[in-house]
């Protein structure tokens, strides 16, 4: 099988079920909303659809429930083992940005008067408001066992960052009753 069939999705759904020891498709959103989910951003409808494309694969066994709500609940095969090692083991690349904020700021010389400072403003609350949840994961230990304790200092260096950056930003603007 070519890893070029699989996508970042294809390895979230391997890496929290291995790590999980297997689950259904909500255990994967629940579990992907409290770690992945704070520093990869991918649509949690690819957590329903991808298991069973895994499974069509070979890499991951799905076993319906015999009762209640008859729920398929996957885990990881050795050969789903040797993919999500093999993608682990090879370079990650260039990291990829996607800030809504900094595109806005970068085409800000055609704004209105106070747009900047409003902008500004509103990314501050934003990524202060990440940083109090990542603090809180901090000081409960680093969270669950998914969290991963380099992933949250970096979350914690990047909130830091940015916190930082756009309180120099608002700083610099004119006050809103001069704009």
């Amino acid at each position: 099988m070519s890893d070029a069939t699989l996508g970042p999705s294809a390895y979230i759904v391997l890496g929290l079920l291995g790590g999980c020891g297997g689950g259904t498709s909500y255990d994967l959103k629940r579990w992907a909303d409290t770690s992945v989910g704070y520093f990869w951003t991918f649509p949690r409808s690819q957590l329903y659809a991808e298991p069973q494309r895994l499974a069509d694969l070979g890499l991951l066994e799905a076993r319906q429930e015999d009762s209640g709500r008859r729920r398929r609940v996957y885990t990881v095969t050795p050969a789903g083992r040797a993919v999500l090692r093999a993608w682990l083991d090879t370079p990650a690349g260039q990291p990829e940005l996607r800030d809504e904020g900094l595109l806005k700021l970068f085409f800000s010389a055609q704004a209105t008067p106070g747009t900047v400072g409003r902008l500004a403003a509103g990314q501050l609350e934003l990524h202060q408001q990440r940083l109090a949840i990542y603090e809180t994961i901090a000081a409960s230990g680093g969270g669950s066992h998914m969290t991963g304790q380099d992933p949250l200092d970096m979350g914690l260096l990047y909130e830091r960052a940015s916190v930082a950056f756009w309180r120099t930003v608002l700083d610099g603007q004119p006050s809103s009753g001069s704009s």
